[in-house]
């Protein structure tokens, strides 16, 4: 019995080591591949001006963005959040969604990216993420993928 419980115990705790959490799958580079609105019949792409650029998550919370002539530094965020969904009043219910908060400046050359996603998911086995800022009528959404 004792030696049974011996072995559940280090099973359950060798799993949950394993996972790992949100930070640990966002820390390193990425690069914004494309965004663009969602429309009723497709999508309408749309340039930010940092495609070229390479965006870097550190453990530690902070962030940088480099390209050939800037370097803007900030930080990152990410967390769980319940989402409420509403109609005429009545509670649909909720769901659980994850956001990612980007800040970085450089004010000497007058440059500010201020991102906050109100959801993202990794694709492709953890190499892409899909993040979406929720618009009335025109959710926008941003890819990134590995450099």
């Amino acid at each position: 019995m004792t030696r049974t419980l011996l072995i559940i115990t280090t099973s359950a705790l060798f799993l949950f080591s394993c996972g790992k959490q949100i930070e640990e799958h966002l820390t390193g580079e990425w690069k914004l591949n494309v965004s663009y609105k969602k429309e009723l019949f497709g999508r309408d792409y749309f340039q930010t001006g940092y495609e070229d650029g390479v965006f870097t998550f550190f453990e530690s919370g902070a962030a940088t963005y480099v390209n050939g002539q800037d370097t803007l530094s900030g930080y990152w965020k990410s967390d769980f959040y319940t989402r409420w969904q509403y109609d005429n009043d009545e509670d649909y219910g909720s769901g659980r969604l994850k956001y990612l908060e980007i800040y970085v400046a450089d004010f000497n050359r007058n440059k500010v990216i201020n991102w906050r996603f109100d959801n993202f998911n990794f694709k492709d086995n953890w190499k892409r993420i899909k993040a979406v800022e929720f618009s009335i009528g025109r959710d926008r959404y941003y890819e990134f993928v590995e450099p």
